[in-house]
């Protein structure tokens, strides 16, 4: 059974359409995938003799373990937003006389045999062989190492629930980040307590019997939602509601904009996609975490690519996709009195206020020192002023439309992939690096930091001028456009 299963997979994936493209974006993910394996690897044979030369009164292994939930908590974020699930696949079996719970098993089966599971083997593996070779007893290495690959595993099982409940996600993710900035910024010891039940298993191997309980809990826990959720009627009918009709009459201020502006976010409210598109913009604010603390270790040209992160999260998941988050009433927009000039004006007055918000929710960097903030202010005034041109540009080569309540998932939509659109991606990431680096190298970091935010600046100033080009790029496009969003 499982192995026609997976023979029935092989053979939707080859007879599938855009077949050119889906090669091509599975040779992307091998070279991605083979880069992250090398880094886990290579950070699974250094970390531990690293941290027993630098702590030579600690135990590495302690300090390992404490840091073990923020590992966890990371390793759910990127499995959410990341990770396929094959639950989708079963519907067409549901009419055929297999047995419901086969099919759910071979489903949670099909999940367990994915790159994210290697984990354990790539990083938590070399550090073993490294206890063991530290004299460490091999009872107590392998019930580390089995302790760990079973909790990482029930992440599998987690991550199908959460992808049911953004609340659960979102509730996962405030707590854990209020911890770590209380840990490491208020010098309490919340996390560094979780690291004694890892550092206990050394001590009592039986303790590995509670992490195969989660392990076994979780997987009769997801089993028995997918029983009582995947039915024929539950999976192919569509859900039904009471709908969001509110009017949002405070947006009337913007005049002829507030049409557009309503419709976006009634589009954000009631949809799946572009709800988890707005969490997923919210993350990015976190992202100047990987490199402000150990910023004296870092090359120069990090940190405006940081900064261009933190505040340009919005642009960088919605803006990529104006105007296909409209596609499904976009040919009605077309046929009515409404100007192009109003409906691009609006999406950039959206990615502006975007990036002010997220440029007022960076001011704890200041933390990290005034020279950090004033860094993602010249980003912001970049994402302003040239970033959303380039977003919208970018999004206008995007003509495949979207499935708005449809979780998006990473390469996904491969028929959006094209040359033009990967193009796109480096002015964003390389153009605001240059403007920095380059009078920072020539001069002084003052000058460049000038440099990056006049760039925006003149953005700003010349946006009637860039709006008005923008505009002849979309009435160039308009029917080509047209026909792609009724592809159905």
């Amino acid at each position: 059974m499982s192995s026609s299963l997976f023979q029935l997979g092989r053979k939707k994936f080859l007879r599938a359409p855009q077949l050119e493209a889906k090669f091509t974006i599975k040779i992307l993910m091998g070279l991605v995938i083979l880069y992250f394996a090398g880094s886990f690897l290579f950070a699974g044979v250094v970390i531990y003799p690293a941290l027993s030369k630098k702590f030579i009164e600690q135990d590495a292994i302690s300090i390992i373990n404490s840091f073990l939930v923020l590992i966890f908590t990371f390793e759910l974020i990127i499995r959410y937003f990341l990770q396929q699930l094959p639950v989708t696949e079963i519907k067409s079996f549901l009419l055929l006389s297999i047995p419901k719970k086969r099919i759910i098993r071979n489903v949670l089966f099909r999940s367990l045999i994915t790159i994210y599971n290697v984990i354990p083997f790539l990083l938590y593996l070399p550090i073993s062989i490294a206890m063991f070779n530290d004299d460490y007893l091999l009872s107590q290495v392998f019930t580390w190492w089995v302790s760990l690959t079973l909790l990482s595993l029930s992440i599998n099982f987690i991550t199908i629930l959460v992808n049911k409940n953004n609340k659960i996600l979102a509730s996962f993710v405030l707590v854990f980040i209020f911890v770590y900035v209380v840990e490491f910024y208020f010098e309490t010891e919340i996390l560094r307590s979780t690291g004694r039940f890892f550092d206990s298993l050394l001590a009592h191997p039986i303790l590995v019997l509670l992490p195969l309980s989660i392990f076994l809990g979780l997987y009769f826990i997801t089993f028995k939602f997918l029983k009582k959720n995947i039915n024929l009627e539950g999976s192919l009918i569509a859900k039904t509601g009471v709908a969001n009709a509110e009017r949002y009459n405070f947006l009337n201020v913007f005049g002829p904009h507030a049409l557009f502006l309503k419709n976006d976010l009634r589009l954000i409210v009631r949809n799946i996609r572009p709800r988890n598109i707005v969490l997923a913009s919210f993350l990015f604010l976190f992202y100047g975490l990987a490199f402000f603390p150990s910023i004296e270790y870092q090359p120069e040209f990090f940190i405006p690519f940081a900064s261009i992160f933190i505040t340009g999260g919005f642009l960088l998941t919605f803006g990529n996709y104006v105007p296909a988050w409209d596609c499904e009433y976009y040919p009605f927009l077309m046929c009515q009195n409404l100007s192009y000039k109003q409906y691009l004006d609006s999406k950039w007055r959206l990615m502006t206020f975007a990036v002010l918000v997220s440029t007022v929710l960076s001011i704890p960097y200041i933390y990290f020192g005034v020279d950090i903030y004033l860094m993602i202010l010249s980003g912001a005034f970049f994402n302003i002023g040239l970033g959303t041109w380039i977003t919208l540009y970018g999004g206008l080569l995007n003509k495949q439309p979207l499935k708005l309540n449809v979780k998006a998932k990473a390469f996904e939509n491969t028929q959006a992939f094209s040359g033009k659109q990967l193009l796109m991606i480096l002015p964003k990431m390389i153009l605001p690096v240059l403007l920095y680096l380059i009078p920072a190298q020539v001069f002084n970091s003052t000058l460049g930091l000038i440099t990056l935010a006049s760039s925006g600046i003149l953005g700003i100033i010349f946006k009637n001028q860039i709006l008005n080009q923008m505009i002849k790029l979309f009435v160039k496009e308009k029917h080509q456009t047209l026909h792609a969003f009724t592809q159905k």
